[in-house]
C-alpha cells in the first residue's frame, strides 16, 4: 500500500513539474516572440507565436500580438482572425477593438448590418460585457449570495436585516439567471451558428451547394460572417446584411 502510495505522489509531482516546465517555456516562446517583433522580424516572431499556440495555450495578450504580427505580414485576413480570438476571451479590452476597427476599415467589402432595435441592440452589448467563462463564473457567486441571502433571511430575526436579505435574495436571482442565460448562449451559439473571417481573396457566394449554383454575391478578404449550415465541403454563410449564399468550407475559418 505504501509502495503504492508513493508512486502516486511520485507521479503527481512529476505532473506538476512538467506542467510548470510546459508552462515556463511557452512564456519563453512568447517573449522571443516579442522581442523578434520588436527588431521587426515578423515572420520569425509569428513562428514563435504559433509555436505556442500549438500547445494548447489560450491568452488573449497572445492572439492579439499574432494579429498584429499578421497585420504587418499584410495578411488582413488573418489579422481580423486572431483579433476576433483575442476579443472573445477579453470583450472589454480597448486595444483589441481599436486595433480591430482599424483593420477593418482596411476592407474591401463595406457591407451594412441589418438595423436591430434599441432593446436588442442593448442586450447583445450587455451579453458581450464578459465571454461565456466569466458569465459563468458569474452565475456561480450569485448562486451562493443567493443561497446565503435564503439562509440569513430565515435565521436572523431582524425585521431591517431580513429585508435587506429579501432585496439582495432578488438581485442575486436576477443576476444569476441572466449571467447563466448569457454563458449558456454564447456557448450554444459558437456551437450552432459559429462566426468566421473570409480568408480568400475573393469568393463567390452560390445558390447551392456546388459549383454549378447561381452566383448570389462576391465578398473578399477579412469580412466577418455566420455559418448557418454545412454540406460535405460546402458551409452556407450569412452575411451582416442578411444575405446567405454556400462557399467551399476552406474559405473562411471559424473564429
Amino acid at each position: 500500500m505504501k509502495k503504492i502510495l508513493s508512486l502516486l505522489l511520485s507521479l503527481f509531482f512529476l505532473t506538476q513539474l512538467t506542467g510548470a516546465s510546459l508552462v515556463d517555456s511557452l512564456q519563453n516562446e512568447i517573449k522571443i516572440g516579442n522581442s523578434l517583433y520588436q527588431e521587426g522580424n515578423y515572420e520569425d516572431a509569428l513562428e514563435h507565436y504559433l509555436k505556442v499556440v500549438d500547445n494548447q495555450y489560450k491568452n488573449s495578450n497572445l492572439y492579439y500580438n499574432i494579429g498584429n504580427t499578421y497585420y504587418k505580414l499584410e495578411e488582413l485576413g488573418n489579422a481580423i482572425l486572431w483579433y476576433e480570438r483575442a476579443l472573445l476571451l477579453s470583450p472589454n479590452n480597448a486595444d483589441i477593438r481599436h486595433n480591430l476597427a482599424f483593420v477593418n476599415q482596411e476592407l474591401e467589402d463595406k457591407i451594412d448590418h441589418l438595423p436591430q432595435l434599441f432593446i436588442t441592440g442593448w442586450y447583445h452589448s450587455f451579453s458581450q460585457l464578459f465571454n461565456s467563462k466569466q458569465w459563468a463564473i458569474v452565475s456561480i457567486i450569485t448562486a451562493f449570495l443567493l443561497v446565503g441571502s435564503i439562509l440569513g433571511y430565515l435565521f436572523i430575526r431582524h425585521k431591517v436585516s431580513q429585508r435587506l436579505f429579501i432585496s439582495l435574495a432578488i438581485i442575486s436571482l436576477i443576476l444569476f439567471i441572466f449571467s447563466t442565460y448569457f454563458s449558456y448562449h454564447q456557448i450554444n451559439s459558437r456551437i450552432k451558428k459559429p462566426q468566421a473571417i473570409v480568408m480568400s481573396s475573393i469568393i463567390t457566394g452560390k445558390s447551392t451547394p456546388d459549383e454549378k449554383g447561381t452566383d448570389l454575391f462576391v465578398i473578399h478578404e477579412g469580412l466577418k460572417v455566420t455559418i448557418t449550415d454545412q454540406l460535405n465541403d460546402w458551409v452556407e454563410i450569412q452575411l451582416p446584411n442578411g444575405e446567405k449564399g454556400w462557399v467551399n468550407y476552406q474559405a473562411v475559418e471559424k473564429i
